[in-house]
């Protein structure tokens, strides 16, 4: 029972059935005094007895009451004295006093004690949800799958749990604590290291580690420092994301070898192209009579021919990408994280409309197809007043459309967007030509959409059946 509900209201804290108790306790009590009294004819009063019965009804805690009683005890009081009236109001008044002034030492007494019980209550409560509390952090702490350790200032750990001996190769048998960490944690060290005026840190970083037996690996902190002064600690958890690291740059290099792939077969085209232009013109000159036997130009042809056959490998359909089924909504959550901080320094706020709905297709190719057409939408309107981007998805049947519209100036010749090395292209002139590639390598299709003014592009994905 909380203490402030016996701050107020003395009753608080007794049971309606002992307060009814100790009442017709307190007044049998009054009824033995006054018989005992009335009974034994002493010469003397008894008046100390009638005490009793106001300090029980003092453990009731009610002022107004601890006061009737007094007032009715000294009153009976005066049925057993010879008196003159002047004395018998007088003991009656100082007996009233002395009786109320017992009453209320009684009831202060009963009411401090009943808020020293519940305090103490109310402590062992506490006491109890701590260590409850206590046990808990304990065991989470002991079988998290993430490392857990707290150094002193000196960088020797005060507590580590399971997953950091894991973590760095601890023998069986052999514990942490009263170690340290600057040579295997560097980043907690470095961090107790800073002088104790520097302020305390709240940091999550990526680093490296050391096990005991010499090897290194990445790992991701988060950690925090507490105390002040000299005497600084820490307090930091690390994970081993080597796993993640290794198919992040597997993942990449991939996808680096199915862009180089994309990009010699942009090249292969080209030069496919300029091949049998360059063989119509030779075939035109070998009909002249003083070069058909030139042996330059002879080998000028062997030359071309041998070009074009190099160039004729389609390195575009070589491979396919890896198609999966995944959520839109994802790819979308993941192209509104990387592009939204950008359009916000412009002082655009994008418009999203999109569903949650499984397409056919590289999650990461779709993602890179996304921000292609994004950036140049940005390139178009960041030195525009009132720039604008809207991004929605809309379904068709089979397929879903995901809609990217902005307000920049548009497209002067969309004749030739999806053409490689485009002369009028801010870059390369590929980014659009790969993108459609992507698309392609799991049944999709980009397409650039006219409109009165700004410029679209739609993005055709094939949808799961409903």
């Amino acid at each position: 029972m909380p203490i402030q509900s016996l701050t107020w209201g003395p009753l608080e804290g007794m049971q309606p059935r002992q307060r009814a108790w100790r009442f017709v306790a307190a007044c049998l009590l009054l009824i033995c005094v006054v018989l005992l009294e009335w009974y034994s004819h002493l010469d003397y009063s008894l008046g100390v007895l009638y005490v009793l019965p106001v300090a029980l009804m003092g453990t009731l805690g009610r002022r107004s009451w601890v006061i009737a009683a007094a007032m009715i005890c000294a009153y009976i009081r005066g049925f057993f004295t010879d008196l003159s009236v002047i004395e018998y109001w007088l003991r009656f008044l100082m007996a009233s006093i002395a009786y109320s002034g017992v009453g209320m030492l009684v009831a202060e007494m009963s009411r401090n004690r009943r808020r020293l019980l519940a305090a103490f209550a109310d402590l062992r409560l506490e006491k109890e949800r701590r260590h409850l509390a206590e046990d808990q952090l304990r065991m989470l702490a002991s079988s998290s799958p993430a490392a857990i350790v707290t150094l002193d200032h000196q960088a020797n750990v005060i507590f580590a749990n399971r997953a950091a001996h894991e973590l760095l190769a601890i023998a069986d048998g052999e514990s942490l604590v009263g170690r340290r960490l600057d040579d295997n944690l560097p980043v907690f060290a470095q961090a107790l290291s800073l002088g104790s005026s520097s302020p305390a840190m709240r940091i999550t970083t990526t680093s490296w580690a050391k096990r005991v037996n010499g090897v290194q690996f990445p790992i991701v902190t988060w950690f925090s420092t507490y105390e002040d002064g000299p005497q600084r600690c820490l307090a930091g958890i690390f994970v081993d994301v080597s796993e993640e690291m290794r198919d992040r740059e597997l993942e990449s290099f991939r996808h680096f070898s199915d862009y180089n792939r994309l990009l010699a077969g942009a090249v292969s085209h080209e030069i496919r192209n300029m091949c049998s232009a360059i063989a119509v013109v030779t075939s035109n000159l070998s009909r002249r009579e003083e070069l058909s036997g030139d042996a330059d130009f002879g080998a000028l042809t062997t030359l071309i021919e041998s070009l074009g056959q190099i160039a004729s490998a389609n390195l575009r359909t070589t491979k396919q990408q890896s198609a999966e089924w995944v959520k839109l909504s994802v790819v979308m959550e993941q192209l509104r994280l990387v592009i939204e901080p950008d359009w916000s320094e412009h002082g655009v706020e994008i418009e999203w409309s999109h569903e949650d709905v499984m397409v056919q297709a590289d999650q990461h190719g779709l993602l890179q197809v996304l921000l292609n057409v994004t950036q140049n939408s940005l390139r178009a309107v960041e030195d525009r007043e009132g720039a604008s981007l809207h991004i929605a998805t809309r379904r068709e049947d089979d397929r879903v459309v995901v809609s990217i519209v902005d307000n920049g100036p548009g497209v002067r010749d969309p004749s030739t967007l999806f053409q490689p090395f485009r002369p009028d292209a801010d870059g390369t002139g590929l980014g659009l030509f790969v993108s459609r590639q992507i698309m392609h390598s799991f049944e999709g299709e980009i397409s650039h959409v006219p409109t009165p003014s700004g410029c679209r592009f739609d993005v055709t994905l094939v949808a799961e059946s409903i």
